[in-house]
């Protein structure tokens, strides 16, 4: 039998033995603890980061809305020509970064104020619609030709016909009213409208009371109204590409119109 003493010491040692596994056992729960919580916090971060990267690679950033008269409403911007309604300063300013001629900015930036008016919930931003306008036919300038300061093109532009040959297969709709052909469909004017889509959405963007495919402004709010019908929205990803699916249903002329609105997102700032 051991001395008192004895025991005691064995008590002590016994007690710090004790006491050790404690706090390793606990410095151990306490580590796995915040592990997990960092493992967590990355799983989130990832996620966050998986949900930025697949936006940046569905759809382009949007740029802001250019500075315009706070008076203009839902009513009175419909009949103001397209031209006049933003900033000419912005427009001077931004046409210098972005080498958009300044006329066809100034009815892409009209067109997203537009709609920002009297469409909000589809929230299609002007470098989108200049993205469209350089992949149809780089702002009426494709052939060596140009917008005019009405807003007419220099020579009227028509597509190539839809005849199912490397293209869609359109019949003729319109017996060549808009496309000049009774023999088949093509796309008109700067934004590249089929006959169908004008015939639903034509709109008269210039004031002067006739609705015309090679005048840009008319061109733009057709094109801006079709693209807001064909999705719920343009401010998601999905959104967004479901409009472009609605304007040219393949991946790549998505991308296309994608990269180029973030170009000119990039010149003006916005990433």
């Amino acid at each position: 039998m051991a001395s008192p003493q004895v025991f005691v010491s064995v008590q002590h040692q016994n007690g710090g033995v004790t006491s050790r596994i404690v706090r390793r056992n606990r410095t151990i729960a306490v580590g796995t603890l915040v592990m997990l919580v960092t493992i967590l916090i990355a799983s989130l971060a990832s996620c966050g980061a998986g949900d930025s990267a697949r936006r940046a690679l569905m759809m382009p950033v949007g740029a802001p809305l250019p500075p315009y008269d706070p008076s203009l409403t839902d009513a009175s911007v419909r009949t103001a020509p397209l031209v006049t309604v933003v900033d000419e300063a912005w427009v001077t300013d931004t046409a210098e970064k972005t080498g958009i001629p300044a006329r066809v900015l100034a009815a892409y930036a009209g067109g997203a104020v537009r709609l920002a008016l009297t469409w909000p919930e589809c929230g299609l931003t002007w470098n989108t619609l200049a993205g469209i306008g350089w992949v149809e036919s780089h702002h009426g300038e494709l052939f060596g030709d140009f917008i005019d300061d009405a807003g007419f093109m220099s020579v009227p532009i028509f597509g190539v016909p839809l005849v199912g040959e490397g293209t869609m297969n359109i019949p003729d709709f319109d017996d060549g009213n808009f496309d000049g052909s009774a023999d088949f469909d093509r796309a008109v004017g700067p934004m590249q409208i089929i006959p169908q889509t004008w015939a639903a959405w034509n709109v008269d963007g210039n004031g002067d009371g006739n609705p015309d495919g090679q005048q840009i402004d008319d061109s733009v709010v057709s094109s801006a109204n079709y693209l807001c019908f064909s999705s719920d929205t343009m401010t998601t990803p999905d959104g967004w590409r479901q409009g472009l699916w609605g304007y040219n249903q393949l991946d790549s002329y998505a991308d296309d119109v994608r990269d180029k609105a973030n170009e000119y997102a990039a010149a003006i700032g916005i990433r």
